[in-house]
């Protein structure tokens, strides 16, 4: 295949219009916590040999995707907004969100416990956003995101109670958690308070000893195990796998702070700015605003804004976050989290073609995640293989999808 360039030869069309429906070719993360095999499973191909965690969708500068013309040449998606933004993204897009794509749409392959991290509000990205080197954030936008489990996936989500905090690191008896656990237990001060001082106290401790702490959270976790205490095997499992993997980080301690979420195929989980999260092991599909900006609170080698950290992370105890499904025509689904910039649709394919529902609209991205589907709309068909995508312009008309397979379609979301 050959890459566009605004000249031809003169056996090539000059292209006037992007097709309807147009192939991509999507770029591989290569994160150092991916799985091995993952990705190449569901894309039935051969493994690369390392890591594979994300398999990104979008416009993002990072890794922007490519649409794959009929006639072998590559178009970056970035260009085609650039050079056909009204077709592409349709003029309520544009006057929404501006040229741009206002969505991310990934697989991620877990195999390592990312990092513990937040997002901004839009207001705070757009503040704080500068193009120096100071700003804390590489663009003026939130990043909201919802992820839905292919497969099983664990994941950690939000503060637990500060009571039930304080419980679950007193009974590792360690000398050194002692402020924390009071810090946790301060009468007078109410719970979003008191997990603020803790995490707090964590983030800022002193360099020198934190080696020591997680030596002696590591023994603690021990003389749980040695004692065969049956209270919260889940979590202590997940302190000891984070103790081996950062031994002188005293975010290993996140399994204790914040809620573990076990997934089940089907089920998601929406991240809303300000909610402290990891995702730690599984296979799934995920959707975001068109960001990159994140705040780690530890378990990374990457630095931690500590000021920033602290103004925006949510520390109220929430409940599992909530993503709207939402049923529609012939039995497809939606999910419509409290955002403007995307939602999400899952639908299962028979032999029958079949019409997709006309409210998932604008820009999509038609991913397959299980068979071969054909997406078609306007006489143009692209038969997507599982793991692969298609690209679906605004002004393209009624979408149909037809073979035996699963797949999602992303799309901004509706206006709110």
């Amino acid at each position: 295949m050959t890459a566009w360039t605004a000249e031809t030869s003169a056996n090539e069309q000059p292209l006037t219009a992007v097709p309807a429906v147009t192939a991509m070719r999507n770029s591989i993360r290569d994160y150092d916590w991916g799985s091995t095999s993952a990705l190449a499973l569901l894309q039935s191909r051969t493994p690369s040999g390392g890591p594979e965690a994300e398999l990104w969708m979008g416009t993002h500068p990072s890794a922007p995707s490519v649409l794959v013309l009929p006639d072998g040449r590559e178009l970056p998606l970035p260009e085609a907004i650039e050079r056909f933004g009204e077709q592409v993204l349709g003029s309520e897009t544009l006057e929404r969100f501006g040229p741009r794509l206002p969505y991310l749409f990934k697989i991620l392959a877990i195999a390592r416990p990312l990092s513990v991290q937040v997002h901004p509000t839009s207001e705070r990205a757009r503040e704080k956003y500068t193009t120096g080197p100071e700003s804390p954030y590489v663009d003026p936008f939130h990043k909201p995101e919802m992820l839905y489990a292919l497969e099983p996936i664990e994941a950690l989500y939000g503060f637990r109670p500060p009571a039930q905090v304080a419980m679950l690191l007193g009974r590792l008896r360690s000398p050194r958690l002692e402020p924390l656990i009071a810090a946790l237990d301060e009468s007078g001060q109410d719970e979003a308070a008191r997990l603020r001082a803790g995490l707090e106290l964590l983030i800022t401790w002193p360099v020198e000893d934190r080696a020591a702490l997680v030596a002696e959270v590591a023994a603690g976790s021990s003389r749980l195990t040695a004692e065969g205490s049956p209270d919260y095997p889940e979590v202590f499992g997940w302190l000891d796998r984070l103790i081996g993997l950062h031994p002188a980080d005293p975010m290993v301690l996140a399994p204790l702070l914040l809620d573990l979420v076990r997934m089940t195929p089907g089920q998601t989980v929406f991240v809303d700015a300000g909610v402290p999260h990891a995702y730690l092991s599984g296979l799934g599909v995920e959707i975001m605003a068109g960001s990159d900006n994140v705040l780690r609170c530890g378990l990374t080698s990457k630095e931690i804004n500590v000021g920033e950290l602290l103004d925006v992370v949510e520390t109220q105890p929430l409940a599992s976050g909530d993503s709207n499904l939402t049923p529609l025509a012939d039995e497809e689904l939606a999910w419509r989290p409290p955002v403007e910039d995307f939602q999400l649709s899952r639908v299962v394919v028979s032999d029958q073609s079949r019409g997709t529902d006309a409210s998932v609209g604008g820009p999509q991205i038609v991913l397959c995640t299980k068979g071969s589907v054909t997406v078609t709309a306007d006489g143009v068909s692209v038969t997507l293989e599982s793991g692969h995508s298609a690209f679906v312009t605004a002004t393209a008309g009624p979408l149909t999808l037809s073979g035996e397979g699963e797949v999602f379609r992303a799309a901004p979301g509706l206006r709110r």
